[in-house]
């Protein structure tokens, strides 16, 4: 099981996969210039919107052909490219999440221009009833539904309103309808950013347009909207996130069978990065963009941002010339170098996978003692005892997902990575020790 996820992630690592081994091609004296979010400039027309607002993807291609074309290299990360079923791949995630939508399917993400053939075809949305919420990061064309019709649209049934949106993951998510410029359109994200929104946040907007997806959140009990558990960069900490829930009382669901009350982690890849102390490559001012797109040059010479979505070590480009214009050392070494981050991500990820499994299945021990006690009744478990019990249950939960579903494996930030694995494991042995 270890290996077949390792040869996965490590194959295709989402968002800045490379943090520890392109530190060193980040600006390393005083007053050298960070690299830039903004697109090449040039002057265009802009095509026509769709009946939302939206200019599609389809619609830029004659004026941004090299930008168009790479995106439209993300269609061979298909769903039919061999995905893996995760619930198959690692069975302790069905005991793990026994009575969520997620134990009814839980695929290998596909790219994003398959985001909603993806999310109209999973368990999740075709087993069980669901809100529109769901199709908040599928499309640009839900979020301008948002803007102009109001929060009312989060509590429309999910079946009722995905079928009338056809523009999957694009230009408008990231630029709005002006390619030249930067915007996160998802205004939840931006309320979330507070002051650490916009260009002098200490996220470039390069991460922060990423970011409004790649990020954990939640819908509000009361309005269904779609909401993030902080304020802030210095709050986006899986501690900060667990205490902010815990005040409030949220949970995702209620465990089938020990009933505690749970949080699902989503895909905290933002967070991990940019969050709280941050990483180095994030202090020294890189982007998700300029490791996961980065510059690329056309046959005639132009030059462009590439928007084919992979991992820096599959970018021979990237690693040829940005990594090599500052690695001053590599002196034409490049190949011998990628082969040592290789090593480096392959030995963090499998470092990490070493963990998750153990403490999976120390966990799925806790929810069996835990589910035993609570049928023992008052004798064995006084009701004091088992809502301490379900309180290390709901921890151990959130930590260990905090790690497993954030797309890295560890890479992009290995200390917090191993530091909230130890409160995951910290969690899990309590309440064994308790029973």
């Amino acid at each position: 099981m270890k290996n077949k996820k390792v040869a996965l992630w490590t194959a295709s690592l989402c968002s800045v996969a490379l943090v520890m081994g392109l530190v060193a091609c980040a600006p390393q004296q005083s007053g050298t210039e960070k690299p830039k979010d903004e697109p090449q400039q040039q002057q265009v027309e802009t095509p026509a919107a769709d009946e939302y607002g939206v200019v599609t993807a389809d619609s830029w291609k004659d004026a941004y052909p090299n930008q168009y074309a790479t995106y439209k290299e993300n269609e061979a990360n298909s769903p039919d490219s061999g995905k893996h079923n995760y619930l198959e791949l690692y069975p302790a995630l069905n005991t793990m999440y026994k009575g969520y939508a997620f134990a009814l399917g839980y695929d290998e993400a596909s790219s994003h221009l398959y985001t909603l053939k993806s999310v109209s075809e999973t368990p999740r949305t075709t087993q069980k009833e669901q809100m529109a919420n769901c199709i908040t990061c599928k499309t640009p064309q839900f979020t301008r539904l948002v803007e102009t019709e109001g929060d009312e649209v989060y509590t429309r049934k999910f079946n009722d309103t995905i079928g009338q949106f056809t523009e999957p993951i694009s230009c408008y998510n990231c630029h709005e309808n002006d390619p030249q410029t930067l915007n996160v359109t998802g205004q939840y994200f931006v309320k979330s950013l507070g002051p650490d929104y916009g260009e002098d946040s200490a996220a470039p907007m390069g991460a922060q347009v990423c970011g409004q997806c790649h990020n954990e959140y939640y819908f509000d009990p009361e309005t269904k909207v779609t909401s993030n558990p902080y304020t802030g960069l210095e709050a986006m900490t899986p501690d900060a996130i667990l205490a902010y829930y815990d005040e409030m009382g949220f949970k995702d669901w209620a465990h089938k069978d020990t009933l505690a009350p749970m949080i699902k982690v989503q895909h905290p890849e933002f967070e991990t990065i940019y969050g709280g102390k941050q990483t180095n490559m994030a202090k020294q001012g890189y982007s998700c963009s300029d490791c996961h797109m980065g510059k690329a040059t056309a046959e005639d010479g132009t030059e462009y941002t590439s928007h084919n979505w992979i991992s820096p070590l599959e970018n021979q480009e990237l690693l040829d010339s940005t990594c090599s214009s500052c690695h001053t050392d590599l002196k034409g070494q490049v190949a011998a170098w990628q082969a040592e981050e290789e090593e480096r991500v392959t030995a963090i990820s499998e470092k990490i996978e070493d963990m998750t499994n153990k403490i999976a299945a120390k966990y799925a021990d806790e929810i069996s003692a835990i589910k035993a006690a609570e049928e023992a009744g008052n004798t064995q478990a006084p009701s004091e005892e088992l809502a301490a019990l379900q309180k290390l249950q709901r921890n151990a939960q959130f930590y260990w997902d905090f790690v497993m579903v954030e797309n890295s494996e560890g890479v992009h930030n290995p200390e917090l990575t191993m530091e909230t694995l130890d409160k995951a494991e910290a969690a899990a042995d309590e309440a064994l020790a308790m029973l």
